[in-house]
């Protein structure tokens, strides 16, 4: 399947998720998830994933941290349980995270339950996007879904509707699709795309950064906001770009970057900012649920890193650089 098919096939792929996480969730014995520090892992996409989810697991009065598998390895007991992700389930570092803790009450979340990740865990929720492409869409957002019925069970019943999900990620595809013939002519031949966000937007610019990566080629880079702030937008300038994540100091950091000249999309829910000059505003749903938001956010980034890739003749090309020793055979 096409990279472009995969990102409009969302809608119906996460219905899906949401539809078969639910009953899997019911049935997981989480007991052992019921207090302490969860911490979530992956590597990747799915490390952007986890970052996400931890944000959202706090948000709601959890204990939780994202974790890095190949750094959950060398650590102590920096957590009760462990939740980890991984859409194929067969990365190598999630999977020895997971053995380096074999006391720790473990959850993978995969698209196959007889993978080395879920065997690893003992406990395992399924993603049911199906099929996915190069770089990730629906195993992507699929995993964000299923982490989302997964928050509910830990947490309470959220006050977001998951069914309203798949509509709302029409409508933003359909929405953001109409900017992207101006963000093309802004974002193409730029020497480097920086990716901003705050809490769980910024697994969100990790995503974003990946994508524009293995799609375009082009080097980009995830930061927090208030620490971009901090000196890291200098390097930027009209030969660059920036896209930004966020409804709060987001807003001021899109203007001051259009003001000298630096193309910027910023994905928000503020009405308080419009189109200007390099500037580019795409507005999604204000949603306090941080995995809905994390979801309808990825879709700018996934749309602006296709149409970068067309621009750079690289549609659906293989990566340049595979690797023997990253997934269990």
């Amino acid at each position: 399947m096409t990279y472009r098919s995969m990102i409009a096939a969302q809608p119906h792929a996460v219905a899906r998720c949401l539809d078969a996480a639910r009953p899997e969730v019911e049935r997981a014995d989480l007991a052992p998830f019921a207090t302490g520090t969860i911490a979530v892992t992956g590597i990747g996409a799915s490390f952007a994933a986890s970052l996400v989810v931890a944000a959202e697991l706090a948000r709601r009065g959890r204990r939780a941290i994202a974790v890095r598998s190949v750094d959950l390895i060398g650590a102590g007991d920096i957590a009760d349980s462990i939740v980890a992700l991984s859409h194929r389930g067969r990365s190598i570092e999630t999977v020895e995270s997971l053995r380096a803790h074999p006391a720790t009450p473990a959850l993978a979340i995969t698209n196959d339950a007889g993978s080395p990740l879920a065997k690893a865990a003992g406990r395992h929720v399924r993603i049911a996007n199906e099929r996915d492409a190069t770089p990730s869409t629906t195993g992507y957002t699929g995993t964000l879904a299923a982490c989302g019925v997964l928050a509910d069970r830990l947490c309470g019943t959220s006050a977001t509707d998951r069914a309203a999900l798949p509509a709302q990620l029409a409508e933003v595809l359909a929405a953001t699709a109409l900017e992207m013939p101006r963000l093309a002519g802004l974002f193409r031949n730029r020497r480097a795309i920086d990716c901003v966000g705050a809490g769980a937007s910024l697994g969100t610019a990790e995503g974003a950064c990946l994508l524009i990566r293995e799609a375009a080629r082009i080097p980009a880079a995830a930061a927090d906001t208030r620490h971009y702030l901090h000196g890291p937008m200098e390097a930027m300038d009209s030969t660059t770009g920036v896209i930004l994540f966020g409804d709060g100091r987001e807003l001021e950091l899109a203007t001051q970057l259009d003001d000298i000249g630096c193309p910027v999309l910023i994905v928000t829910a503020s009405q308080a900012i419009e189109d200007s000059g390099g500037l580019t505003v795409v507005r999604v749903p204000a949603i306090d649920d941080r995995i809905s938001r994390g979801i309808l956010d990825i879709l700018s980034a996934q749309l602006l890193a296709a149409e970068l890739s067309d621009a750079a003749s690289l549609t659906d090309v293989k990566f340049r650089y595979p690797q023997a020793d990253t997934k269990v055979p």
